[in-house]
Parts: C-alpha cells; structure tokens; sequence
C-alpha cells in the first residue's frame, strides 16, 4: 500500500478562474506595493530572512489560511498613515490583517 500526498489546492468558491481576468505586463511585486482596493491574483509566497528560522512554518501558514497561487486578493484597508498592519480579502471571503513582513512574502501580479 502506498500514500500519495498531494500539494494543496486552491479550494475556492469564486466561480471566476484566473484565466478570466486579464494580468498587466507588469512585474511581480509584493502585496505591500499595491493599492487599496486594487485587485490582484497571487503568483507566489516567498521567503522573507526577516523571519529567520521559522519562514518556512510562516510560508506555510500563510499557503495554509488560502494564500495560494491563482487567488485573487485586494487590500480591504491601511492601518493609520497608510501604513501597515493591511487588512486584505482572498477572494473566498475571508479577510486578514496582516504584518509588512507578511506582506512582502506575498507576490502578485496586478488584475485590469
């Protein structure tokens, strides 16, 4: 008998696939980068040294609560002066605050 362990899946209930929205030819960049209320579709989570040790448990967490490739995100509000902690919305509805750190593992690519 063998086991095969699957990566995760992206198990949202948007009926809209990524291939429905257009990206812009821009490059990836992180969340932190992006406007309020400026759509964008996750490319990828990436190692921050911010973290040190633990970035691996961090990334994981974060694939984990549906931080996953082809997602589509938007900043729902800025902490005071713009700044972060980010309160950001996946588009299954759930919504987080996040840390700049966290924010900058995230890389995206902006959605016209």
């Amino acid at each position: 008998m063998s086991i095969t362990i699957l990566p995760s899946q992206n198990l949202t209930t948007d009926t809209s696939t990524p291939s429905d929205h257009k990206t812009t030819s821009s490059p990836v960049c992180s969340l932190l980068d992006f406007n309020k209320r400026q759509p964008a579709i996750i490319d990828e989570i990436v190692a921050n040294s911010r973290f040190g040790e633990i970035d691996g448990a961090i990334s994981q967490r974060l694939k984990d609560l549906g931080f996953l490739p082809n997602t589509l995100i938007h900043i729902v509000a800025k902490g005071l002066f713009g700044k972060p902690p980010y309160a950001v919305q996946l588009s299954t509805g759930a919504q987080f605050s996040l840390r700049a750190d966290e924010l900058i593992k995230i890389q995206c690519r902006a959605v016209t």
